[in-house]
């Protein structure tokens, strides 16, 4: 799934540094649900928010209020801030797969591709990303 995320991404550049968020919009079906966009203003501190998920998306983010996107878990809200502010930074995609932690004999790995987009306003920063997950038996 991230990899057809970053494929589609690329395909929408077009050699630019990075596509227009107005061309993000036509998912292929394998990843539309896997999708979810973020936005920040850049007034002097990014708060970063989930503009849109899909409905794998939400669930891997644990997103509790489908209308205000807030995501109910604080580490991977904590990461994924973190991901968004390298990205806007610099500009580029990047990947990351970290473990949500539990006590169990499986392990829950998410794996994240955020790539930048050029924001529908001057003021903004604005990202497209994926996330799948997986479970592992612990070694």
């Amino acid at each position: 799934v991230l990899r057809k995320a970053s494929d589609f991404w690329q395909a929408r550049r077009r050699g630019r540094i990075m596509p227009p968020e107005s061309e993000m919009t036509q998912l292929p079906g394998a990843i539309a649900a896997h999708v979810f966009t973020g936005r920040s203003m850049t007034n002097g501190s990014r708060r970063w928010i989930v503009t849109k998920a899909g409905r794998k998306a939400a669930a891997i983010l644990q997103i509790k209020d489908a209308a205000r996107l807030e995501i109910g878990n604080r580490r991977i809200a904590v990461r994924l801030r973190k991901l968004f502010d390298m990205v806007a930074d610099k500009s580029e995609p990047v990947s990351a797969m970290f473990e949500l932690g539990g006590r169990s004999k499986e392990r829950r790995l998410v794996e994240i591709f955020v790539a930048p987009v050029t924001g529908s306003e001057s003021n903004t920063y604005a990202v497209f990303g994926t996330v799948n997950s997986r479970v592992e038996a612990r070694g």
